[in-house]
């Protein structure tokens, strides 16, 4: 079984809070234990592993740990860094524009951006393969008694912005339309003059944008309820209800706030399955979102049938679920299971206003009863069922 850089758990020498064996399992008091900020490397976030690997060993599993280091600057820094580089590349395109010289503000619009994220990639790369990785992560990865066909995969770690994701993403967008506007108007200005106004107002649009992107700083202010205390613990309620199949592996990622370090550094190693499902963000209310590809990458020949059996699923338990491509600039952990060539989706349930809470402080309890977990469970489980009938053909590389 292909799980390189994986090593059994030191067993607990002390019992954790909270955790009371198998017997028992409160979906409440569950998510009073793991959602409190838990950024990656904190104190918090190391009781919590002990917690999550304690309740999946007394479930019966096989639990390992898959310790990897990474690089965490380009998670911390990388949205205010673009945001740098679009203020930068705005103030002196549009600056030259407005003075009347289109051909040195089409150059500066042009290379600026660019020359900065060519070097930023090939710093990151080159870090990468120097092995700078300073910062230390450990990933869990339980296994069933039998030979593991699916994996379930929720990610443990918690990190707060200033700016919440509803308005980041947005910003985003606006940020890339505001500079390939600024762009076509100094293309434009070679040819013929245009009225300062246009410009002007494209580059306070593009300025606000960046200037929002800029004060995206990385912190520890938030208590992580739904993204993503909520997956955890219903991939808890499923290693549960799973253990008799002896079929379902289980994997808690850290790290995946920081460009899903987790995932991609376990990828590889993990053992051969059919399918992977990693539950995101459960909200209370809302429909179920299958989110499958990624930046136009094909899945393998079984994702689809798993996207159906979860939505035949869905209509059998009467569950509103739609599926849809994961949106761009999202990062999800079984992006890159896919790459590696696992047939593997997103389970997401929430609504407009969920993204207002994600990667805030008022990500909290108080706004989360966890009673969108157990339809979760259901759903996964009728999913299974199905597929377990259908004989998938399992990878064999």
């Amino acid at each position: 079984m292909p799980t390189e850089g994986v090593s059994r758990g030191a067993p607990e020498e002390n019992p954790v809070p909270g955790h009371r064996g198998a017997g028992q399992f409160d979906i409440r008091e569950q998510l009073e234990i793991i959602a409190q900020p838990r950024l990656t490397g904190s104190e918090a976030a190391s009781r919590i592993t002990q917690h999550v690997r304690a309740t999946l060993s007394g479930f019966g599993y096989d639990v390992r740990d898959h310790a990897f280091r990474f690089n965490p600057w380009p998670g911390r820094l990388g949205v205010s860094a673009a945001g740098a580089c679009q203020l930068s590349a705005i103030f002196l395109g549009g600056g030259l524009l407005l003075e009347g010289h289109a051909r040195a503000a089409l150059a500066v619009l042009a290379v600026v951006p660019l020359l900065v994220g060519l070097t930023a990639v090939a710093l990151w790369r080159w870090l990468d393969s120097a092995g700078w990785a300073p910062h230390a992560g450990l990933n869990l990865l339980a296994l069933p008694a039998g030979r593991p066909r699916f994996l379930i995969v929720a990610h443990r770690d918690s990190k707060s912005q200033p700016i919440p994701l509803v308005v980041r993403g947005p910003a985003i967008v606006v940020a890339l339309l505001s500079w390939a506007l600024l762009l076509a108007q100094a293309a434009l200005s070679l040819a013929r003059p245009m009225p300062a106004a246009l410009p002007l107002g494209t580059a306070a649009v593009g300025a606000v944008a960046g200037l929002l992107l800029l004060w995206c700083r990385v912190g520890n202010d938030s208590p992580g309820a739904l993204d993503n205390a909520s997956g955890v613990v219903a991939l808890l309620a499923i290693a549960r209800d799973q253990q008799a199949e002896g079929d379902v592996a289980l994997l808690v990622t850290d790290a995946e706030e920081f460009g899903l370090a987790g995932s991609r550094a376990i990828a590889r190693g993990l053992p051969v399955v059919t399918g992977a499902i990693n539950l995101d963000g459960i909200d209370d209310a809302g429909p179920f979102y299958l989110l499958a590809r990624s930046g136009g990458r094909r899945q393998p020949d079984t994702a689809p049938r798993l996207a159906a059996a979860r939505r035949r699923a869905g209509a059998a338990l009467n569950l509103e679920v739609r599926q849809r491509n994961t949106p761009f600039g999202i990062l999800l952990d079984h992006i890159p299971l896919a790459a590696r060539g696992i047939a593997a989706l997103s389970i997401m349930r929430g609504t407009f206003r969920s993204l207002r809470r994600v990667h805030r402080p008022g990500d909290s309890l108080a706004v989360l009863s966890g009673q969108g977990i157990d339809p979760v469970r259901r759903l996964v489980r009728h999913a299974l069922d199905l597929l377990r009938t259908q004989e998938l053909p399992a990878r064999t590389d």
